[in-house]
């Protein structure tokens, strides 16, 4: 007798594809548009038509908290749909180099790219008549900042700390990246993704820093082979903003 075909396909290994690479990134956008919709005529729901505007800030933060909580969420489900040969396809395996050589790349580039941002945004912005940008991040935490809200506060954090970094890496890295890299030069791969993860991020001006920031972790990324470093890269970026806008000092991104 011999084996069903179909049975013997269902048995081999999932390869990650293009289809899915883009169908994680185009999620993404989904569920937090979604989202944002649904909390904003929630609001206008129980708050009434007449009572005062909504607050776009912190639907925007919302949105994105839960959006991309649904979006890990949906990576989870795929990792438990196609086992454990997944993994170290999207890049849950132990980095191609030590932990402490990972670390102190991690903390060079840090300072590298964080240096070259400021030259961009305080040095090079200010000479052409645009000082005093900030990123949409930035922009967020100042106006929760204003409204006094510590669960607002908490909830940016999360979002700006956990939730968000670890949603983009996997994302942008793990999915879309491994997935070009498996038809394009790896340097393709990261320009391509790149591209995609600026194009994400606001205002315009800003972004040659978000393009030196994702092809900075995308390279992390290819290089070690692992995603843990991208997504602790990551949130040390975040991290250092957010110490930036609690303590006040105008170099805000």
């Amino acid at each position: 007798m011999t084996d069903n075909p179909s049975s013997t396909t269902a048995r081999e290994p999932y390869k990650l594809t293009l289809k899915r690479g883009f169908l994680a990134l185009i999620l993404m956008y989904v569920f937090q548009t979604l989202v944002g919709i649904a909390f904003s005529y929630g609001f206008k729901f129980f708050k009434g038509p007449d009572d005062g505007q909504i607050d776009i800030q912190i639907i925007g933060m919302l949105s994105v908290l839960l959006g991309g909580s649904i979006v890990l969420i949906w990576i989870w489900t795929n990792i438990r749909q196609f086992g454990p040969s997944f993994l170290p396809q999207i890049g849950i395996r132990p980095s191609a180099i030590k932990l402490r050589q990972g670390l102190m790349l991690v903390f060079l580039l840090l300072g590298t790219t964080h240096f070259l941002a400021w030259i961009y945004r305080s040095v090079f912005l200010p000479q052409i008549g645009h000082g005093g940008i900030v990123g949409g991040g930035s922009q967020m935490f100042a106006h929760i900042q204003e409204t006094g809200s510590g669960l607002a506060m908490a909830a940016f954090l999360l979002l700006a700390l956990v939730i968000g970094p670890v949603m983009e890496e996997f994302v942008f890295r793990g999915f879309l990246q491994s997935a070009l890299t498996r038809h394009l030069p790896g340097w393709a791969a990261i320009i391509i993704t790149s591209i995609l993860f600026t194009a994400g991020h606001s205002p315009m001006i800003l972004w040659p820093m978000y393009f030196l920031y994702s092809v900075t972790w995308g390279w992390v990324f290819m290089y070690t082979k692992s995603l843990k470093l991208a997504i602790l890269f990551h949130i040390l970026s975040n991290l250092f903003y957010a110490i930036i806008a609690i303590m006040g000092w105008d170099i805000l991104a």
